[in-house]
């Protein structure tokens, strides 16, 4: 017979220990905080594909509105209207900063208070093309949480 199965029963070790019931409780908590913090994160990170659109729509937007423009020279006399809409040709948006974007008009647009575009339009040569006859146009949008968006084209006379 074993000296083990000769002890009587109200001393031999049965069921879980303080020590081991610390542990449990203290690796539990790591692993419930460390998914609720990378669901936090994820959650609050869920609206950025929302803002990156919108910047990349008035990106697009503002960027179709310039080429539309006629080039300088080719431009008539007097735009009419207020804000863009008085501009004659693309040289006029060289240097235009929003701080909230607008229509052409300059009204507001609601929900875009937040957003900053710059443009720039500058003369450039590109593949035999003289700067003379070429420019570079960029816009760059700034939202209010995310990185930049920045769309740029070239155009030409010819």
């Amino acid at each position: 017979m074993s000296r083990r199965s000769a002890r009587p029963l109200s001393h031999r070790q049965s069921g879980v220990g303080l020590i081991e019931v610390i542990i449990s409780m203290v690796l539990l908590g790591v692993v419930v905080g460390g998914i609720l913090s990378a669901w936090s994160f994820y959650a609050s990170r869920s609206a950025d594909p929302l803002v990156a659109r919108q910047a990349l729509a008035v990106a697009t937007s503002l960027l179709r509105e310039i080429e539309l423009q006629p080039l300088p020279g080719q431009a008539s006399t007097g735009g009419g209207g207020t804000g863009r809409a008085a501009f004659t040709s693309i040289a006029d948006y060289n240097g235009l900063v929003m701080d909230g974007i607008t229509d052409a008009e300059g009204v507001a647009l609601p929900g875009l208070g937040a957003y900053r575009a710059q443009v720039s339009v500058t003369q450039a040569a590109l593949q035999g093309v003289p700067a003379s006859q070429g420019w570079w146009i960029q816009v760059r949008i700034t939202p209010p949480a995310g990185s930049d968006t920045v769309l740029a084209l070239w155009r030409s006379v010819r």
